[in-house]
């Protein structure tokens, strides 16, 4: 099979930090992955001002979502091989550096084309954080703590989105769009800082690890895997949604259902805390009935709430509640999907467990960006465009769920 000669001949680098801190690794990860994830929307209620303000259009603004998320799939692929060639701790500093100054270049941005070059950037190397962090996870700490880590790590991935809006709204009205930004790279520098103060190696460098072979192996086997694309196209559908809302939203609450700015991020907030119940709703579930099962309810969850949506656009009732409603009906369904169908792809294919993390978690956000560009492509000043993205997200979802049954393969 492709890659088998060099995974033969380079064994996984062996872990050179004993006994680690358990409370030590967590204040330094969760920071970082926190800020990561808050620069990525907490300008959204910025957006509908944002063509006046840079003499652009809507359809550009929105780029800066979809080509910020489609980076942060590539990088995905890029970070980890990196930091099992160089470490864990230069990379991750390195990543972390540069997205600091990225988000300096945002709020420094003198037109659109610039603060799309420094989204990019940002994006990229904001993927760092979840490729390097949770490969240093799993060099320090044992299953159960892994367990722990990632319970965490869960809270921290839906608060960041309910607050970052929130205070960002805040911000576009009392400061400017442009402090959101400089508020970041400013927690940026924090992290940094205390990454460079206190965080460990925690692996052997392995000279091998960017070989061709090696690196594109693993990769092209799991583009042939049907069950394990099924899944990863599962959790894209997902992103999906999430950030076709976060680019499309805005624009439908604020511009043309008269919600105001500060306002936005409780709307936003609400969907974030259909996915948070939805998630609590799938760990209490495991216990009674099996993951298949909690698996296809959170599908019939996006599916009924995309189908709501969808309804009220032809029939032009769409009210901020209503709409919103719709979402939360996705998001709920969200919480079942990701808890569940992460693992199953990776038990559906042969492949090593890194590669095929980095592999599905690439394709979860590449098909984010997708539907974010979808929305800005489409923008027309109405809530269609995000209708029709919604539509193809949920067609796509189930042609996933008839090739989710297809046979197992290596």
């Amino acid at each position: 099979m492709p890659g088998m000669d060099a995974r033969k001949s380079s064994p996984r680098p062996r872990q050179v930090t004993t006994r680690p801190n358990f409370l030590l690794i967590m204040c330094l990860l969760v920071p970082a992955s926190s800020v990561s994830i808050m620069s990525t929307d907490i300008y959204s209620p910025s957006m509908p001002a944002l063509p006046a303000l840079l003499g652009t259009n809507a359809s550009m603004v929105q780029l800066t979502i979809s080509l910020n998320v489609l980076m942060f799939a590539v990088g995905q692929l890029v970070h980890g091989p990196l930091s099992e060639r160089f470490g864990r701790r230069p990379v991750l500093l390195g990543a972390m550096l540069l997205f600091t100054l990225a988000g300096l270049a945002c709020a420094l941005a003198r037109d659109i084309g610039q603060l799309i070059t420094a989204r990019m950037l940002q994006g990229f190397m904001g993927a760092a954080e979840a490729a390097v962090g949770l490969a240093i996870l799993a060099d320090l700490f044992e299953k159960k703590q892994q367990v722990r880590a990632l319970a965490i790590f869960g809270m921290s991935v839906a608060l960041a989105p309910t607050v970052a809006p929130l205070l960002g709204g805040y911000v576009h009205v009392y400061l400017g769009w442009r402090f959101n930004f400089y508020l970041i790279a400013a927690l940026g520098a924090l992290c940094v800082l205390l990454l460079w103060l206190r965080l460990p190696e925690s692996t052997t460098p392995d000279p091998d690890a960017l070989r061709p072979a090696r690196f594109f192996g693993d990769y092209l086997d799991l583009l042939r895997a049907p069950r394990f694309l099924a899944y990863a196209g599962m959790l894209g559908a997902g992103t999906g949604v999430l950030y076709a809302f976060i680019t499309g939203a805005p624009f439908v609450l604020i511009q043309q259902l008269g919600v105001a700015t500060e306002h936005f991020g409780y709307y936003q907030a609400a969907v974030v805390a259909a996915y948070f119940i939805g998630s609590l709703a799938a760990m209490r579930a495991v216990r009674h009935m099996p993951s298949g099962k909690i698996l296809q309810l959170g599908l019939a969850g996006m599916l009924l709430g995309g189908a709501c949506l969808l309804a009220l656009h032809l029939a032009a009732r769409i009210t901020p509640f209503a709409f919103t409603f719709a979402f939360m009906l996705m998001a709920f369904g969200l919480g079942p999907v990701f808890a569940v169908a992460p693992s199953k792809a990776l038990r559906a294919t042969a492949r090593s467990a890194g590669a095929a993390a980095a592999m599905l978690f690439a394709i979860e956000m590449g098909l984010g960006g997708l539907a974010a560009g979808a929305v800005s492509l489409l923008h027309d000043g109405s809530p269609r465009p995000l209708a029709l993205t919604i539509g193809a997200l949920m067609l796509g979802l189930l042609i996933c769920m008839r090739f989710a049954r297809a046979p197992r393969t290596a």
